[in-house]
C-alpha cells in the first residue's frame, strides 16, 4: 500500500463510532505505551478509524460541552446530588481528559463540573487573541469569574488542567517562564482554602503535525508521525506548572507515563493517541480512565 487517501472531514453524529473502551490497567497501559514506539504498520482494527479520528474529541461524546462551559449547572456528569463536588477547570486540556474522569465520578458518585474556556488556560496569564490582534479580555474576565464561582461553590477538589505549548501574551510574543508560574500560583491561591484542596494536571507533548492525517499519509511508516519527549520544536511550561505547584504545595499528576516513553506515537496499541496534533483522543482517555483513577485517588472526595 504506497498511500491511502480519506475524507478526514466527517460529520459530528458519533453514532457509527466504536464505543469507547473499558480502562486499561496500570500495567495494561504500561506495556502498551512501552510497545508503542515498535508499531510501524498501521493496524487494520484501528479505533477510532481514520475518517472519524478527526472527531474524536469530548465534545462528540459530550455535546453540552460545546463551545464551552461557564456555570455550575451546564456542564455536570457523575451524581448531580453529591454533596462532594470535584471542578475540572481549564482549556481545552482540561476538556479533554473528560471521558477519562466522568467513570470516575460515576463509580466514586461525586458531582463532577466541568469549566472551560477555549484557548484559556487555567493559569493567570494574558493571552493573545489572534483574531482581534490584541490580549483577549474575555479570557481575563472569564477566568476571574469562574474563580469566583469556584469560591463560591466551595468544591472538595478544584483540578486545574491548560495547553502550555504554543501560548502567547501581549504582542503575540512567548509568555516568560516567571510570568506562567506567578500566574498559576495565583490561580492556586484564588480558589484553595480550608475545604478547597487543588491539583495541577500536567501538561502533554505536543506532536508535530495532525496526527489523522499524518497516519493517513504514512499507513506503513507510523513511526514518521511520531516525536521524542520532550519535543523541542514544540515546547511549553511543564516545569513551570510542576515548580508552581511544588511552591503552592499542592499535588501535580503528569500523565506524559501514560503516553510516551522518551518518544510518543501516535498510535498506541490500536488506538490513536490524539484527534489532532495536542489534544488526546477521547478513545484513549477513556483507555486511561484506570489510571487516573489511581492516580487521584488520595485526592477524591469519600
Amino acid at each position: 500500500m504506497a498511500s491511502l487517501v480519506l475524507p478526514l472531514a466527517p460529520s459530528r453524529n458519533t453514532s457509527s463510532f466504536v464505543p469507547l473502551p473499558a480502562p486499561g490497567s496500570a500495567a495494561q497501559v504500561a506495556k502498551l505505551v512501552a510497545a508503542a514506539t515498535k508499531i510501524e504498520v498501521l493496524p487494520n482494527n484501528l479505533v477510532p478509524n481514520l475518517i472519524q479520528a478527526g472527531n474524536d474529541d469530548a465534545n462528540a461524546y459530550y455535546p453540552v460541552t460545546e463551545p464551552g462551559c461557564s456555570s455550575m449547572t451546564q456542564c455536570v456528569f457523575g451524581d448531580p446530588h453529591s454533596t462532594h463536588t470535584v471542578v475540572l477547570f481549564g482549556d481545552s486540556h482540561a476538556l479533554m481528559w473528560l471521558t477519562s474522569f466522568v467513570p470516575i465520578a460515576s463509580k466514586d458518585r461525586f458531582r463532577l463540573v466541568l469549566l472551560w474556556r477555549a484557548s484559556c488556560p487555567a493559569a493567570a496569564v494574558s493571552v493573545w487573541d489572534p483574531a482581534a490582534q490584541a490580549i483577549s479580555g474575555g479570557c481575563n474576565h472569564y477566568r476571574a469569574a469562574e474563580e469566583a464561582l469556584i469560591r463560591k461553590v466551595d468544591p472538595s477538589l478544584v483540578l486545574l488542567a491548560s495547553r502550555t505549548t504554543g501560548i502567547t501574551g501581549a504582542g503575540n510574543r512567548p509568555i516568560s517562564a516567571p510570568a506562567w508560574r506567578a500566574g498559576l500560583e495565583s490561580t492556586i491561591a484564588s480558589v484553595k482554602s480550608k475545604s478547597t484542596r487543588v491539583a495541577v494536571i500536567g501538561d502533554i507533548a505536543a506532536f508535530n503535525a495532525v496526527l489523522p492525517d499524518c497516519l493517513a499519509a504514512n499507513p506503513m511508516h507510523v513511526q514518521l508521525c511520531s516525536v521524542t519527549d520532550p519535543n523541542p520544536k514544540i515546547t511549553g511550561h511543564f516545569a513551570d506548572e510542576q515548580a508552581a505547584a511544588q511552591a503552592a504545595h499542592v499535588p501535580y499528576v503528569n500523565p506524559q507515563p501514560w503516553l510516551c516513553t522518551t518518544v510518543c506515537s501516535p498510535v498506541i496499541g490500536n488506538m490513536v493517541s490524539y484527534y489532532n496534533n495536542e489534544h488526546v483522543s477521547a478513545t484513549y482517555a477513556a483507555f486511561l480512565s484506570g489510571v487516573w483513577a489511581m492516580a487521584l485517588r488520595p485526592l477524591l472526595p469519600r
